[in-house]
């Protein structure tokens, strides 16, 4: 009998300790949503819209009845560049990670496409940024291009993302927030409970 009690009493200690361990493993992988696929597909999707605007902003710096300034206009154009270099980076990393699917290739090759169109006219608009007087309707057109160039491989980015399943995040909310929430939803349960006892 003394034996029976002891095994369930460690076996009880097993268990306890086993789902404390995953309890902990959980609060200290809370990053888990952004991990792998969800990393590198949020990089994309975030190098791709800062690229985008800033071809909007040199757009709309490029039609200023002042002139350009040549530093500033280049600044853009680098920097248009860079986001770009980044989400192939991380359209590399998920290309690496899913070679044996053809589907999610063959998408990812879409993306590409669209922004080697956009570093392409990029390129262009680099060239007039470094004139002196650079053409402000060539720019202004170069930033059109490579807009719709991103707006067309943000769509097929988000056609990927849903290919590897991959979740929005949820809007970030600090550690109070729930509390805050909980006690107002007490609080509203509250008149109800009243109203319930008369």
């Amino acid at each position: 009998m003394k034996t029976t009690k002891f095994l369930q009493l460690s076996s009880l200690f097993a268990l306890c300790l086993g789902l404390m361990s995953q309890v902990a493993f959980a609060q200290a992988d809370a990053g888990a949503k952004i991990r792998g696929d969800a990393w590198n597909g949020g990089r994309v999707q975030t190098y791709q819209r800062h690229a985008q605007d800033r071809s909007q902003l040199l757009f709309f710096y490029a039609q200023s009845k002042e002139p350009l300034p040549k530093q500033d206009a280049k600044d853009l154009v680098s920097g248009i560049q860079k986001d770009l270099t980044e989400a192939e980076k991380a359209l590399a990393k998920l290309k690496a990670d899913h070679a044996k699917e053809p589907d999610v290739v063959k998408q990812i090759a879409l993306i590409e496409k669209h922004h080697a169109r956009a570093k392409e006219v990029c390129g262009m608009a680099a060239e007039q940024c470094e004139k002196e007087h650079g053409d402000h309707v060539a720019i202004c057109d170069c930033c059109t291009d490579m807009w719709f160039e991103l707006d067309a491989a943000q769509v097929e980015t988000q056609k990927l993302l849903k290919m590897l399943k991959i979740e929005k995040l949820p809007i970030p909310k600090k550690a109070g927030d729930k509390k805050a929430g909980d006690k107002k939803a007490a609080t509203d349960k509250k008149p109800e409970a009243k109203k319930a006892d008369k």
